[in-house]
């Protein structure tokens, strides 16, 4: 599907468009509608509308939800990005510009905020505003047009999207000394007898972990699952726990209690970074142009 947006705005109205960004930023109609029935209704017909004047499916229901389609998903990038375009025409003599990044909790922690004063330094006038999110989310979030850019890993990007590099992340497999042989750092092999902090969920992290244990025939006495490695680091500073973090974060774990272990097979599970964006989107938005590049050098030097 040829998108011709300026087409599309001359030939329906612009409630239709911004209706349409709402439900495809909100997931559901419903949502979107705020639960309003008459609303719920009108928003049903306007994606109608649209369908039948761009020739194609642009949602598809999956209950109370929906899903974007390929063409759905390319009108809401080029929409959003339209409406963003115009919004900072409109706020020019403010200079006020935003740009979204999303990224995962531990990059922001221990990558971007360390550095945040240079970053801001590079970004000038523009306001940054940071979004937690997976890398699939987003990776999709980029896509649909609700972020300008994304820190993520280097392997989730396609080709639909720029990518600039962006640096690592590796990790360090870090236990309380006090139950290590010695009180000094020991062997990935000692784990297996020492009580474990691991995320949770099924990320690659958390899969390369416990992949890398199996590998190496050490059976994790696994006691706390956490969502963030925010909330790992706590776990192990308020209990007897080992676990695999940031290496950014080891320097704030007090030497005295804690040994960090050193094996090669934990250079396994540093992750390359990409910045990714749109280029559709940063078509229109000078401000993601400008930006993008400053970001990968600070970060990918």
């Amino acid at each position: 599907m040829f998108v011709d947006l300026n087409a599309a705005v001359s030939g329906f109205t612009i409630e239709r468009l911004r209706a349409f960004c709402k439900i495809a930023e909100s997931g559901s109609i419903v949502l979107a509608a705020k639960g309003d029935p008459t609303r719920q209704s009108q928003f049903s017909r306007q994606v109608k509308e649209l369908e039948e004047f761009f020739g194609t499916k642009l949602i598809e229901r999956a209950g109370k939800t929906i899903r974007l389609t390929d063409n759905g998903r390319k009108l809401a990038l080029l929409t959003q990005a339209y409406f963003r375009s115009v919004e900072e025409l409109r706020t020019s003599s403010t200079k006020e510009e935003v740009v979204r990044i999303g990224a995962g909790e531990s990059i922001f922690r221990w990558l971007i905020m360390p550095r945040l004063a240079e970053l801001q330094s590079l970004a000038g006038n523009v306001r940054l505003e940071f979004i937690t999110k997976t890398t699939l989310q987003s990776v999709e979030s980029v896509k649909a047009g609700h972020l300008d850019l994304a820190i993520v890993r280097k392997e989730a990007a396609d080709d639909s999207l720029t990518s600039l590099p962006c640096g690592s992340l590796a990790y360090a497999l870090v236990a309380p000394r006090k139950l290590l042989p010695g009180r000094t750092a020991a062997g990935f092999q000692l784990l297996q007898k020492i009580p474990f902090a691991l995320l949770a969920g099924d990320g690659v992290l958390a899969k390369g972990v416990l992949a890398l244990a199996a590998k190496m025939n050490v059976k994790l006495d696994v006691r706390v699952r956490a969502e963030s490695f925010s909330l790992l680091v706590s776990a192990i500073e308020n209990a007897e726990l080992a676990a695999v973090i940031p290496i950014p974060a080891v320097a704030a774990l007090s030497k005295e209690r804690f040994a960090s272990i050193e094996t090669e097979e934990l250079k396994s599970l540093t992750r390359e970074l990409a910045l990714v964006y749109s280029p559709q989107a940063a078509a229109l938005r000078e401000s993601t142009r400008r930006i993008a590049p400053r970001i990968s050098s600070l970060f990918g030097a």
